[in-house]
């Protein structure tokens, strides 16, 4: 099982026993709660996603729980566009699911940090930080000889399977690319 996912299934108990103890003490405010409630949610909204991905949790890797935070965060701050009513109905009657899609990124890209809840935000945390260009330079430095591929682009899927999910793959490709122009 994914170490990430047994954090999170830690999360989920000691969230669990907190909101309890506070049901028990008649607390149903408060700014704890809702961090209880939020993570209790965001946990079992990923467990519950793994049928997309056509594996059990107990079977998933750590690159398969970030792809269903990173799902997660996205379905999220669509949520947001129209619960903070950034966007609304009115607004994107009759555009197809292509243009509904671009018009959903451009106006989460707009708003950045802006855009969150208590669930972006428990969702983000166990999110590895994303890995910098420098670090991805320094790894392939070190650890590719492209005298021995037989072409310089193997390098890319290389990479990419060392840094997994935590780095972006354009970036990468786009570091590779560099090199050889």
């Amino acid at each position: 099982m994914s170490e990430l996912l047994k954090e999170m299934k830690s999360d989920l108990k000691l969230a669990m026993k907190r909101e309890i103890e506070y049901r028990k003490a008649n607390t149903k405010t408060g700014t704890m709660y809702e961090v209880s409630i939020a993570v209790k949610n965001v946990v079992r909204s990923i467990i519950s996603m793994f049928p997309e991905l056509g594996i059990k949790p107990d079977n998933a890797k750590d690159d398969d729980v970030i792809k269903l935070l990173k799902k997660y965060v996205a379905i999220e701050k669509i949520r947001e566009l129209y619960s903070q009513h950034i966007l609304s109905g009115s607004m994107v009657d009759g555009l197809s699911a292509k243009e509904l899609n671009n018009l959903q990124k451009e106006k989460i890209e707009e708003m950045g940090d802006k855009l969150t809840s208590m669930e972006i935000g428990i969702a983000s945390s166990y999110l590895p930080k994303e890995i910098t260009e420098d670090k991805i330079i320094d790894w392939i430095s070190e650890n590719i000889d492209f005298s021995k591929l037989k072409n310089n682009m193997q390098a890319i899927g290389i990479t990419k399977k060392h840094f997994g999910e935590a780095a972006n793959p354009i970036l990468i490709k786009n570091i590779v690319q560099s090199w050889f122009k």
